[in-house]
């Protein structure tokens, strides 16, 4: 089989694009809120250096068990605060992925209404066979999102 599917998910916040932005790439921000119901991330492993070419990484672990850890590497390919970046990323520990195909991650966050902005992610490859339950997890984590920046600072729609 080849990986040949893109998930795409979108969401609107009543954020500004800025603190939408930064609640992706600044790496204290990104742990509050990344991983999946019954899922979070490590704090301690969440590094990110916000430019074109900089790294970022962080580690999932499933709260019930947690020698069940989900890891992404990626490499900022393209990045533009606050309108997009595209981040070329290698997936350790979930099935699903093969660790050895990097996938490629795009977020765009385009400015809606005065203070409003819509998020949309586009990622893959992926194999048919799981893409649509990473798309059903991206849709969780952007549930999450909102109920962090709801509590920080604006909201979802």
């Amino acid at each position: 089989m080849t990986a040949n599917v893109i998930v795409t998910v979108e969401r609107e916040f009543d954020s500004h694009r800025e603190r939408v932005f930064d609640a992706w790439t600044q790496p204290r921000e990104l742990a509050q809120w990344r991983g999946s119901p019954g899922w979070h991330v490590e704090l301690e492993t969440v590094t990110g250096t916000q430019e074109l070419g900089g790294r970022h990484f962080h580690v999932k672990v499933r709260d019930n068990d947690p020698t069940t850890r989900v890891g992404t590497d990626g490499v900022y390919t393209e990045f533009f605060r606050p309108d997009v970046f595209v981040s070329r990323e290698k997936i350790t520990g979930d099935p699903g992925i093969n660790p050895d195909v990097p996938l490629e991650l795009r977020v765009e966050f385009t400015r809606m209404g005065r203070e409003g902005t819509l998020v949309r992610i586009i990622q893959g490859p992926y194999e048919a066979d799981v893409a649509s339950w990473h798309g059903e997890g991206w849709e969780k984590e952007m549930a999450r999102l909102a109920d962090y920046l709801a509590r920080t600072e604006g909201g979802a729609r």
